[in-house]
């Protein structure tokens, strides 16, 4: 008996073992199967994060091949002097890539987008770029213009991506007369003030192999809306193109925006960014295209102490895509000859005899009037448009020569031509012969670097200086007024502070004298009047820092002459530095003897500026990434 149950047990040891080592392996064989399963997820996962890595990459590629596409046409349209240029070099063009040639669009029309020759194909990023998947595939490569939303009609394609939209012609704002070379639509397509943007949809579809789907491989599509903004200068408060210092000894608050195509650099507490508010919602943004540094320029050997810059809450300074004018890369304008690629060239007059490769461009070729003067003060004055003699006696009567003061800063005297704003009455077209903004004036002194003698003040005066004052323009008897010139300007007394106009001076420098300026005054003895003030939108140059002398900063863009101390400097306006000063080019030295600054600052973006039809062409371009979304499969 005993035997028998020593048997059964044994027998339900083993059954007992056998169910163990069963469930065992049946536990076993779940935990190989569930790591299988989270391996093939893991590596689903982990492929599908590489397909969309090489996909963002492409549209990388694709963006800046697009922008570097788009700067290449405007330069295109610009040397052919096209007669759209703002209008049709700047909107939807026609991008082929490698998977799509000639793509969904019709060719270009050169003829009217003032095109050389069509867009080069894009090609498809090189393989090499992407070493960690070298069997990857691209099966969407593609940019094309679309509205905001991305609301693509589908009636004349069976496939919607590859399709175009209805767009609204430029020129005339009817539907029914789009062409090919019209823009795509948004919500900022109103042409009326320069302000309106061109959204293009850029794809890219990739394939990577992946174990565990039915396929073989994964797919991530990536979708990006790419913006083209076409904005105007005076949008900004300040507006740099070199590297923005901001230093000031007094407190300095701007209430408008502020941006550098390069890098910013603040180091103070005495500056002051106002806060944004429901009416005005830039106010106080402050963008950068480079880096953006709490402290001084390596550059500027003034400054070693610091504060902290004083911004709106939760609003430090962002990087932000830079804003070129005309959307023109200078240095791809190719030219060959003095007529030379900077921006400076703007207000320059042209070279004669060669090629202009910015003519259509170029401030002296825009201008309804342009006023050239010689070393002997020979007045030449012709007209961009329809011009009459009363016209040119306005302009005539408004000059005097061989009138000079010492630039302390330049280091001696000027001779100076003086525009009597006052004298253009109603002689002179309310309306510019070119422009619905006011007549504008380009007026330079040609023999700036020769050295001429004159009697100024019963002295007799030697020197290769020039400059052009603009005196008597507290009011303005114009619907508005822009005065362009190659020289330095000096802007004396208070300007347009009467019925406000919109006004625009070009120079290679800004100066501004006080109401209390005379031409006689010994430098050390220059003290101005309690208040002048300023309202006009500003174009001008700059001497940057160079490790010896610091620029002087946005604090000086605007040059002063005098004893300012105690005194309230007020301006009203939108300061754009273009390009550095090349007549103007004495170092900014802070010294006494120059000038003491202001002990208040009252400076303010002039928003009016932002909508007011202004005189001319001149506009800026932006490319950015607006958004971009992913849907992966």
């Amino acid at each position: 008996m005993h035997r028998r149950n020593t048997l059964q047990e044994r027998g339900s040891t083993i059954v007992i073992l056998v169910s163990i080592v069963a469930t065992i392996l049946v536990l076993l064989g779940a935990a190989v199967s569930y790591t299988q399963h989270v391996s093939r997820q893991t590596q689903r996962s982990r492929k599908s994060a590489l397909a969309m890595e090489i996909a963002d990459g492409h549209l990388e590629h694709l963006f800046t091949y697009w922008r570097n596409l788009s700067r290449i046409q405007v330069n295109q349209a610009i040397k052919k002097n096209a007669s759209h240029i703002t209008a049709y070099s700047l909107p939807t063009q026609y991008f082929f890539t490698d998977l799509y040639n000639p793509g969904p669009a019709p060719t270009p029309s050169l003829t009217v987008e003032g095109l050389s020759s069509p867009p080069p194909i894009i090609p498809l990023p090189d393989r090499s770029l992407f070493p960690t998947e070298p069997n990857y595939t691209v099966t969407q490569y593609r940019i094309q213009g679309v509205d905001p939303m991305v609301d693509l009609q589908t009636a004349n394609a069976t496939d919607p991506e590859l399709s175009t939209v209805p767009v609204t012609d430029i020129g005339t704002g009817d539907p029914a007369s789009s062409s090919q070379f019209d823009a795509a639509f948004g919500p900022n397509t109103s042409t009326t003030n320069g302000q309106y943007s061109f959204y293009y949809l850029a794809s890219a579809d990739v394939q990577v192999p992946a174990i565990g789907t039915s396929s073989g491989y994964v797919t991530t599509k990536v979708r990006r809306v790419f913006e083209k903004k076409y904005d105007q200068p005076f949008t900004f408060a300040v507006l740099y193109m070199d590297d923005l210092e901001l230093q000031p000894a007094s407190s300095l608050t701007v209430t408008g925006p502020v941006h550098t195509n390069s890098s910013l650099y603040i180091g103070t507490s005495n500056f002051t960014a106002a806060a944004p508010t429901t009416t005005y919602p830039t106010s106080g943004r402050v963008t950068f295209s480079n880096m953006y540094v709490n402290g001084a320029s390596p550059k500027d050997p003034n400054h070693t102490s610091f504060g902290a810059p004083n911004f709106p809450d939760r609003e430090p300074p962002m990087m932000w895509p830079a804003f070129l004018p005309f959307g023109w890369d200078p240095n791809l304008t190719g030219a060959n000859n003095n007529n030379n690629d900077n921006y400076h060239e703007l207000i320059e007059v042209p070279q004669t005899g060669v090629t202009d490769p910015i003519q259509a461009v170029r401030f002296y070729n825009t201008a309804d009037y342009v006023v050239l003067i010689d070393a002997n003060n020979t007045v030449t004055i012709t007209s961009n448009g329809t011009s009459n003699s009363s016209d040119v006696n306005a302009i005539t009567g408004a000059l005097t020569f061989n009138e000079s003061f010492q630039d302390v800063r330049e280091g001696g005297a000027t001779r100076i031509t003086t525009l009597d704003v006052s004298k253009l009455k109603s002689t002179f077209p309310t309306k510019g012969l070119n422009y619905t903004g006011g007549p504008m004036l380009y007026i330079t002194d040609t023999s700036a670097g020769t050295p001429v003698t004159f009697t100024a003040n019963g002295v007799s005066v030697t020197t290769s200086r020039r400059g052009l004052r603009i005196k008597n323009g507290s009011t303005i008897n114009m619907t508005g007024l822009s005065i362009i010139s190659s020289n330095p300007i000096y802007i004396q007394g208070d300007f347009n502070t009467g019925t406000w106009k919109p006004t625009v001076i070009v120079g290679d420098a800004i100066n501004v004298l006080s109401n209390a300026w005379n031409d006689t005054t010994a430098t050390s003895s220059r003290v101005t009047s309690n208040t002048t003030t300023v309202n006009a939108a500003l174009i001008g140059g700059i001497v940057a820092s160079n490790g010896t002398n610091y620029s002087g900063g946005a604090e000086n863009f605007i040059r002063l002459l005098e004893n300012w101390s105690g005194k309230t400097f007020t301006y009203n306006g939108s300061i754009v530095q273009l390009w550095q000063s090349t007549q103007a080019s004495g170092a900014w030295t802070g010294s006494s003897t120059v000038y003491t600054a202001p002990s208040t600052y009252n400076w303010s973006y002039d928003t009016r500026l932002a909508t007011a039809t202004l005189p001319g062409t001149f506009a800026l371009a932006a490319y950015l990434q607006q958004q971009r979304w992913y849907q992966v499969y």
